[in-house]
């Protein structure tokens, strides 16, 4: 975890490396965001290493910072779709028992149906992951026969259904 010293250096180390990277004056947030995200994983990788030299912090700490708090300012807050990613993904997964390709698909076609919005994909797995995990108990090892595909869809089902009823009657 960065110190508060280190963060208030990171955006200037960010800012001057990424400069001398893509040769160009950057005079905003936003440009440094978009030319960072713009940049080739190997370029990345060396940028998380040589900020942390710079700023005396491990190459996973300087990554972990940009990606989980510095660059979430450039996105929308995905809370006020988190009911509608939900309802996709319940939809998904009953056609699609492999959790995490129906994660996958939810996220398509939510930026379908939303184009216009700036959420963070990688918050929305998350979000979809956890939700998959600690409410509809569909993580479990992968049904190998069509038999089991349908036995884990029955159950999905029969959750899904409870869940529904349990809603209704709380009314």
């Amino acid at each position: 975890m960065l110190s508060k010293q280190q963060i208030l250096m990171f955006e200037k180390a960010l800012l001057e490396l990424v400069s001398a990277i893509v040769h160009q004056t950057i005079s905003s947030k936003l440009m440094l965001f978009e030319f960072t995200q713009q940049l080739s994983t190997t370029n990345r990788k060396g940028l998380w290493k040589q900020i942390g030299v710079l700023i005396n912090a491990s190459q996973i700490e300087v990554h972990d910072y940009y990606f989980n708090t510095w660059s979430l300012q450039f996105y929308e807050d995905f809370n006020h779709y988190r009911e509608e990613i939900k309802n996709i993904f319940q939809q998904v997964i009953i056609k699609t028992p492999d959790y995490k390709l129906a994660i996958q698909q939810s996220i398509q076609t939510f930026l379908k149906e939303f184009p216009d919005n700036k959420c963070n994909e990688r918050k929305i797995y998350q979000m979809l992951y956890q939700y998959a995990k600690s409410n509809n108990k569909i993580l479990e090892v992968k049904p190998s026969t069509k038999a089991q595909q349908q036995q884990s869809l029955t159950i999905f089902e029969n959750y899904a259904f409870q869940k529904a009823v349990n809603t209704i009657l709380q009314k």
